[in-house]
């Protein structure tokens, strides 16, 4: 297979400065070592914003590099008496951030998924385009690298959210519909934009939104139960667990029930024949009843088991990364795991038995 090389975006920003032969020469030497350090990313999921700016009243000029990854966004930001030398300093101090954010990805469990391996088995190399996008394309500042980051994990924090209203829904703790899974993940992002500096440095962008969702549910649900203190129902339908398993409930759909179709749809021909790739229906049927009585006995359990659960063996986060989102410290959070594994390997022995 012929392997292929993929340029990555970048833009340029500046303020009260205009540039010269010099300067361009130099930032495209620092934009080439910095391509070095990210061949194996995914085309698609790096972006860099250079930021060059002059102090408007002193002799001291600011150089802001933000690196957007499939797991972070990473920021150096460097001053000096001359745009270059704050250039050599931003770049030094972000490919510090490149190296400790390669030791995290050895795993590589944020940005070499099943979808893209086949990508990156084509790929020889991935390298900064040779010239910025156009002036006034790409992000201006910050918050549109924020932005444009939340835009490519939205799906999979909301996914989560929902995983975790299906197990509080499924355990009676709040009724179906209550919360809006989509406003929690919209508020967070509110969040994530209006307050960036608020990110702990020590944990990387990933964490901190789950850390927010957290957050954000706990919220809702104390509302909630506000709420209903205060509201005197003259009659009350509960609507069982048993009961949104049989409707069809998948937490990767929205709350509300799948719709029923009145008329099935008309099938060609040709989509009645077999797809020899697909997995055989018995083993389909035999793999969603496991996945299905897995999800009703993990409902059962403590909300912070189920939270280890969620975070560890769907989300993939690390023991150390699970009790950073669950606030513990991280003995707590191997212990949790631990725990949480051995409750699966004896829930595993008794399905074995029936």
């Amino acid at each position: 297979m012929e392997s292929r090389t993929f340029t990555l975006p970048w833009n340029l920003v500046t303020r009260n400065l205009h540039g010269h032969e010099l300067l361009r020469k130099k930032l495209h030497q620092k934009i080439n070592k910095l391509s070095r350090h990210l061949r194996r990313f995914p085309p698609g999921t790096v972006h860099l914003q250079v930021l060059l700016e002059k102090h408007p009243r002193r002799p001291e000029y600011r150089a802001g590099l933000t690196l957007r990854v499939p797991s972070n966004i990473l920021r150096a930001e460097e001053a000096g008496a001359d745009v270059i030398q704050a250039l050599d300093k931003a770049v030094k101090t972000l490919l510090r951030e490149l190296e400790s954010l390669k030791a995290e990805l050895r795993r590589e469990m944020f940005w070499k998924r099943r979808g893209r391996r086949a990508l990156l088995h084509e790929m020889k190399a991935a390298g900064f385009a040779p010239s910025p996008q156009p002036e006034g394309e790409g992000p201006q500042n910050l918050r549109d690298v924020i932005r444009a980051w939340l835009a490519d994990h939205y799906a999979r924090l909301l996914r989560f959210v929902r995983r975790q209203l299906w197990h509080d829904i499924t355990a009676g703790e709040i009724p179906a519909g209550a919360i809006d899974p989509r406003a929690v993940v919209d508020d967070v992002a509110r969040r994530a934009l209006r307050e960036p500096g608020k990110k702990p440095a020590g944990m990387n962008w990933v964490l901190w939104l789950y850390v927010l969702a957290r957050q954000e549910l706990a919220r809702r649900r104390k509302a909630l139960q506000v709420q209903q203190a205060q509201t005197v129902p003259l009659e009350q339908e509960t609507l069982l667990p048993d009961e949104l398993l049989a409707e069809g409930y998948d937490p990767d759909q929205p709350l509300d029930l799948i719709e029923r179709q009145l008329e099935p749809p008309v099938a060609a021909q040709a989509e009645l024949v077999a797809d020899p790739r697909t997995e055989p229906p018995d083993q389909a049927v035999a793999r969603r009843e496991l996945l299905a009585e897995m999800r009703r006995l993990v409902s059962q359990w403590p909300r912070p088991e189920r939270e280890a659960f969620e975070l560890h063996f769907v989300e993939g986060f690390e023991p150390e990364e699970v009790a950073m989102i669950l606030g513990v410290s991280p003995a707590q959070g191997r212990a949790l795991v631990q725990q949480v594994q051995q409750r699966l390997r004896q829930a595993l022995l008794d399905l074995a038995l029936v």
